[in-house]
């Protein structure tokens, strides 16, 4: 079972009953039994202890709301920010376990050694093309044949500024140059110089990644990053532990990305001596922002680094923030940087890549919108007049609102609909790319504090006072009415990667394209001239600024209204 009880103290000293909450509680069971818990008549005080969820169910709240009117001490001890924030914005009482900072890591680093075998030879040239501009000292070794010329060197210097030289032994280590072990050599690092040798092999490896990573633990201690890629047998396990135990930052390299060259990667997991397991583009971004001085801000990277960070959450998550909007991608990173207690970028992206706490809350970050009900009240009223009248004599209405968040458009264009009459026949798809923020969507749960706003905006675009019974007041917070709720359909969608998934008669689409950059905002007109009836209207944001863009893709300004668009060759 993922709920257990038991009695205890809280914060205040005083006995409460615990209930734990293991998992993200998806049963229906489960749900019942939490809230038959919480509903129990007993003035004990209750300490909710949320180890997994990012948020929680509607009836859940109501639960503790209900328990909380009947006067019972109820807070929410919660581990995940994203519960603690969906809690806070209903007034609930809440403590936020903070997330443990990620251990302070390359305060500086000196030199930075990349090794594998098989398969290993691309994500080396992957990882060498992204280097910046930095002081530190590269050096690569790579098992091969030691009757076969290594032509490692050369098809680096095809990649990068850096100089790159296959060394000859006692060679002086220079910084901004990429060192390549020969074949048939040990290569060591020490007192300064590169050292070569022909002792025995290691692992039936010679050139060997053990001797490469232990040297490089001695000499830079701290200063030094060591990367395991793909390959076979297990030289460089050891090693690595000796960068590890010397204070220095091991990655290796998650197996999925090696093909059949996994054993390596493999046994350096099961060995535990590594600080990140990551993908190729994981491991490119953070050597690039560990060599990089830039790094150490507490400001997102405007540059390279910044693509670099943006592929890698690419690769890890699936979610695709390389077209959007620089500038806001900066604005928010550095927000997350500043407020979450990571000293650094370099800090913040080791965590987001391989801390699913982080990972969800950057997420959040990038994908969440400023949203109100009946937010540009002259567009719903332009809607009510113009467009629904029209669209009436359709046997269904079927509605779009693409980029919902949290879910106030949709149920605004719910509600819109259902006072001319309409709700019966019509449907509400809600799409979003962020699934957190369907889940608090799908509650329709809002702050108290937004009740005035919406009631003016209403007020603007319906002409009448109705708003307020549009949502049951709780005292803490508002609950969008069943009939909406019912009415709108949540779906997890990305406008960038997803295609098209149904026909509509009115797409709405506001304050979402404006973060992204021209080509993505020229692939989701193609998606959205593919999912418009061929007598629908697109609805954008006034302030998106895409008049231009839209005529471009083949949209015409509908008479009515500058930002409400028919495709052209459409009957207006």
């Amino acid at each position: 079972m993922n709920i257990s009880v038991q009695n205890a103290l809280n914060a205040a000293g005083a006995a409460c009953r615990r209930i734990n909450l293991l998992g993200r509680l998806e049963h229906a069971g489960e749900v019942d039994e939490l809230c038959a818990l919480l509903a129990r008549p007993d003035p004990q005080p209750v300490e909710l202890v949320c180890f997994d969820a990012d948020v929680l169910p509607a009836v859940v709240i109501e639960a503790m709301t209900a328990a909380l009117d009947r006067g019972v001490d109820v807070k929410v001890r919660a581990y995940r920010p994203l519960l603690a924030f969906s809690l806070l914005r209903l007034s609930l009482p809440v403590v936020p376990v903070p997330l443990p900072a990620p251990p302070a890591l390359l305060a500086t680093c000196r030199a930075v050694a990349l090794a594998g075998s098989a398969n290993s030879l691309d994500k080396i040239i992957g990882i060498v093309e992204r280097l910046p501009d930095s002081e530190a000292a590269i050096f690569v070794a790579q098992h091969v044949q030691e009757d076969q010329p290594n032509l490692l060197d050369k098809l680096l210097k095809l990649h990068t500024d850096y100089s790159v030289v296959m060394p000859q032994s006692l060679m002086p280590i220079q910084p901004h140059t990429i060192y390549v072990a020969p074949p048939a050599h040990h290569m060591k690092v020490a007192h300064g110089l590169v050292y070569l040798t022909r002792d025995r092999k290691i692992s039936y490896a010679r050139p060997s990644i053990d001797v490469l990573f232990e040297s490089v633990a001695t000499e830079y201690g701290a200063d030094a990053l060591v990367a395991l890629l793909c390959g076979f047998g297990q030289d460089g396990v050891a090693g690595c532990a000796a960068v590890r135990a010397a204070g220095g930052c091991v990655l290796i390299e998650d197996s999925s990305d090696c093909a059949e060259a996994t054993m390596l990667t493999e046994q350096a997991y099961r060995a535990g001596h590594f600080d990140h397991r990551l993908k190729q583009r994981g491991i490119a971004s953070i050597v690039a922002a560990a060599v990089s001085p830039r790094s150490r801000s507490t400001t997102a990277d405007e540059g390279p680094l910044l693509n670099d960070f943006l592929e890698a959450v690419h690769e890890h998550t699936g979610y695709d923030f390389r077209s959007y909007q620089r500038g806001t991608i900066e604005r928010r990173i550095t927000n997350l940087i500043q407020h979450g207690g990571f000293a650094s970028f370099f800090d913040f992206q080791r965590a987001a890549l391989s801390n699913p706490q982080v990972t969800q809350r950057l997420l959040t970050e990038l994908s969440i919108n400023v949203t109100e009900f009946f937010r540009h009240p002259e567009q719903f009223r332009l809607l009510r007049d113009e467009v629904l009248p029209y669209l009436a004599s359709f046997p269904l209405i079927k509605v779009w609102s693409a980029g919902c968040a949290t879910g106030e458009e949709a149920y605004s264009l719910a509600m819109l609909i259902d006072e001319l009459g309409l709700l019966e026949k019509s449907r509400v798809f809600a799409t979003d790319i962020n699934p957190t923020l369907l889940d608090l969507a799908q509650a329709g749960l809002y702050p108290r504090e937004v009740l005035q706003k919406s009631q003016n905006n209403h007020q603007v675009a319906c002409g009448c006072n109705k708003f307020s019974g549009r949502l049951e007041d709780h005292a803490r917070y508002l609950k969008v009415n069943d009939r909406y709720r019912e009415r709108v359909l949540f779906h997890h969608h990305a406008l960038g990667q997803d295609g098209g998934f149904n026909e509509f008669q009115l797409i709405v689409c506001r304050n979402v394209m404006i973060y992204f950059e021209p080509d993505l905002q020229r692939r989701v007109f193609a998606l959205f001239t593919h999912s418009l009836h061929r007598e629908g209207f697109l609805l954008l944001g006034p302030s998106d600024g895409l008049r231009a863009m839209a005529l471009e893709c083949g949209f015409k300004p509908h008479p009515a209204g500058d930002h409400l668009y028919r495709y052209a060759g459409n009957t207006p």
